[in-house]
């Protein structure tokens, strides 16, 4: 059983190289295990090794290409390497835990980029067709393909985070405390075991804790203190927004 506060060494950061622009940390096996936690509802079946493997597969991650329509893309991969997507049961199920990793593609091109590649396409389009102006579709259909050339140009960022879940506990432990990832994680986990995530709060916590009506009452009549000065929610919120 994975416990809440450790400290864990790995091996050496994951070479990039041709591979992608990888960020973001492999938590599950190196440095400091900061997580967010999140309650499953529900049991897995008798024959869970078996069902979830083949869910996990279906779902494993599909790399974004220049010529997807998608932007973003999610799936799961194999802890420790954002890049290993052949998924076997001993990188699945460790002890009484499932690990997987989240992995996120996402297309980055900057803004003046597009924008400048766009406007010269357009002026060489005019030209040819002895023109003075572009219609909408024309337009939409040119930010696509120069679009498309740029992606061709460069790889999309990728982003991993791991999680572990506790089938003893019922317990999934998310290494990152940012709103989107969670998200992210919440819904593919949900398609992968058709199970539900409550995320840990001090009310679920206190409602897992079974508490007796005095204890209940003395609950209901506590005021929220803030510990602190928000430096922790400040670094969320800057992690978030990069990600946007």
């Amino acid at each position: 059983m994975l416990q809440d506060s450790a400290s864990a060494t790995g091996p050496a950061p994951l070479p990039i190289g041709e591979r992608g622009c990888y960020s973001g940390p492999v938590a599950l096996l190196r440095g400091s295990l900061t997580f967010a936690r999140f309650y499953v509802t529900g049991d897995p079946p008798d024959d869970f090794r078996e069902r979830y493997m083949r869910s996990i597969r279906a779902r494993i991650m599909r790399p974004l290409e220049p010529d997807d329509e998608d932007l973003e893309r999610s799936g799961w991969t194999q802890v420790g390497d954002p890049f290993g997507l052949e998924l076997g049961y001993d990188d699945v199920f460790y002890g009484e835990n499932i690990v997987l990793s989240v992995r996120t593609d996402r297309w980055q091109i900057p803004g003046p980029v597009l924008k400048r590649q766009l406007k010269e396409a357009e002026e060489a389009y005019l030209q040819k067709k002895g023109r003075e102006r572009l219609s909408r579709k024309e337009k939409a259909e040119l930010k696509l393909l120069v679009a498309k050339k740029l992606r061709r140009q460069t790889n999309p960022r990728t982003r991993a985070v791991d999680l572990a879940w506790s089938l003893e506990d019922g317990i999934v432990r998310f290494f990152s405390h940012a709103d989107k990832p969670a998200a992210v994680m919440t819904e593919l986990f949900v398609k992968t075991f058709g199970l539900k995530l409550v995320p840990e709060s001090p009310y679920t916590l206190a409602e897992r804790l079974g508490l007796d009506k005095a204890q209940a009452r003395a609950w209901r009549d506590l005021e929220p203190t803030m510990l602190g000065d928000g430096d922790a929610e400040r670094g969320e919120a800057a992690e978030e927004e990069e990600e946007s």
